[in-house]
C-alpha cells in the first residue's frame, strides 16, 4: 500500500484498490512510523483523507494532518532561507546558483508545496566558486558543519580550508536554522554530467513568488533518476518525485531518453520509468523483459522501507564505483571510470581524520595509511551485516 500511496495522483481504479488495502491495515502506528521514516506522510494524508470516513481511524487522520502541516511550514521556511541566501551570499559575489531538489521540485511538479517533505536546500555552484561563497556565508553568520560531527560547527579558517579541501562541498546552517548544501558537481565518480554546461542550460522558475534558476526538465529528470538510484531508492518520496515529474505537462519522454543516451545512462532512466508504472496496483509485478529492471529498482526501495541510513549503506556496499547497483544502468565506460575513480578516492584523506588529528598541508600524506585501513574495516563490517 505504501508504494501505491507514494503516487502523486490516483486514478478511480487505484483509489478503489487503495481503500481496499487500507481496510486491511491492522497496525496503523507501525504504518505511520514507516511512512515517517520514508518521508511519505503528507502524500499518505492526501490519499487517505479522500477515503470514506469508516476506512481510516480519526486519530490517524489527525496525526497525518499534523505531519502534512508541519511539512508545508518547513517548506515555506526553506523557500525564505533560499531567497535570503541568494540575496546575501550569491548576488553580492555575482555568482549564480542552480536549485534542483527539495522545495524546488515540490513547487514545479507537485500539486501542493507541502506534499514533498524537504530537509535542506541543494545549490549547484559554478566550478571554482564554492570557497568564495562559503567564506561570504560564514562572514554573515552561517555555520559550516560536517555531517555526523555531533553538530559542532567549524570555527577557524584552517578548519574551513581543510573541510573544503577534503570534502569538495560545504554544508552550511543559516542563522535561521536551515541546512544548505553547496556543491560544484552532480555525480560522484562517473562524470556522467561533467560534459554538460549546466549553467548555460539553466532556466528560470518561480518558488514562493521569488525567481531562481533550475535545470531544464529533461536534464532534471535525468539527474533525479541518477541521484535516487545512487541512493538505492531508500525513501518513498523519491518514488513520488518520479511519478510527479512523469505526470507533469512539461515531461517529454523522447527528450528525456535522448538526453539519457547522450549521457550514457539510458538503463537507469528506462528502469525509473518502468518503476513508475509498477507503482500502480493495476500493473503486474511479474518479471518480464519490460519490467525486470524496474522491479530491481523497486526491490531496492522495498528493502529500504525500514528507513535507516545504516541499512541504505549496507545495501549500497554492492555498488560499482559508488554509483551503479546494476551493470545495465550505464555505458560500460562510465561504470569503469566510476570504479577506477572510487578506488583512487579511497586513498584520499577525510575531514574526519583532520578533525581527530589536524596536520598542516605538507603532511597530508600521513593520513593515507590509516584511511585505507579504516575503509577496509568498514567494508568488512558492512559486508557481514549485508541484508540477505
Amino acid at each position: 500500500m505504501q508504494i501505491l500511496l507514494a503516487k502523486v495522483s490516483l486514478s478511480a481504479e487505484e483509489r478503489v484498490a487503495a481503500a481496499s488495502l487500507a481496510r486491511q491495515v491492522e497496525d496503523w502506528d507501525a504504518l505511520l512510523e514507516t511512512a515517517a521514516r520514508n518521508f511519505s506522510l503528507p502524500m499518505m494524508r492526501l490519499h487517505l483523507g479522500q477515503m470514506p470516513a469508516e476506512v481510516v481511524p480519526e486519530d490517524v487522520l489527525s496525526r497525518l494532518n499534523e505531519a502534512a502541516n508541519a511539512s508545508a511550514i518547513r517548506n515555506i521556511q526553506l523557500i525564505s532561507a533560499q531567497a535570503e541566501f541568494v540575496e546575501k551570499c550569491l548576488q553580492p559575489l555575482g555568482i549564480d546558483g542552480i536549485f534542483f531538489k527539495g522545495v524546488n521540485i515540490a513547487q514545479q511538479f507537485y500539486p501542493d508545496l507541502g506534499l514533498r517533505p524537504c530537509r535542506d536546500i541543494d545549490i549547484l555552484l559554478p566550478p571554482g566558486s564554492i570557497r568564495a561563497v562559503t567564506m561570504k556565508a560564514i562572514d554573515l553568520g552561517y555555520e559550516f558543519v560536517i555531517p555526523r560531527r555531533s553538530g559542532k560547527p567549524l570555527k577557524t579558517k584552517d578548519e574551513f580550508e581543510a573541510a573544503l579541501y577534503y570534502r569538495g562541498d560545504a554544508n552550511l546552517i543559516s542563522p535561521g536554522g536551515a541546512a544548505i548544501d553547496l556543491q560544484e558537481k552532480l555525480d560522484k565518480h562517473s562524470g556522467i554530467f561533467s560534459g554538460l554546461d549546466v549553467f548555460a542550460q539553466a532556466v528560470p522558475m518561480s518558488v514562493g513568488g521569488r525567481k531562481f534558476l533550475t535545470m531544464p526538465p529533461a536534464l532534471l529528470f535525468n539527474y533525479i533518476c541518477h541521484h535516487h538510484a545512487r541512493h538505492t531508492w531508500s525513501h518513498l518520496h523519491w518514488l513520488s518525485d518520479i511519478d510527479a515529474m512523469v505526470n507533469s505537462p512539461t515531461f517529454d519522454r523522447a527528450d528525456v531518453l535522448s538526453l539519457a543516451d547522450q549521457l550514457g545512462q539510458r538503463g537507469t532512466v528506462e528502469a525509473s520509468l518502468e518503476m513508475q508504472q509498477l507503482m500502480s496496483p493495476l500493473a503486474s509485478w511479474d518479471r518480464t523483459p519490460e519490467t525486470k529492471r524496474g522491479l530491481q529498482f523497486l526491490e531496492l526501495c522495498l528493502l529500504n522501507l525500514p528507513g535507516r541510513l545504516d541499512l541504505e549503506k549496507r545495501i549500497a556496499i554492492k555498488m560499482t564505483g559508488g554509483e551503479f547497483m546494476f551493470d545495465w544502468q550505464a555505458n560500460p565506460e562510465l561504470i569503469r571510470r566510476a570504479r577506477w575513480r572510487q578506488m583512487l578516492h579511497i586513498f584520499k584523506p577525510t575531514v574526519q581524520q583532520y578533525d581527530r588529528f589536524p596536520l598542516p598541508r605538507g603532511l597530508r600524506w600521513v593520513y593515507v595509511v590509516p584511511r585505507l585501513v579504516d575503509v577496509l574495516y568498514q567494508a568488512r563490517v558492512r559486508t557481514r551485516k549485508r541484508p540477505r
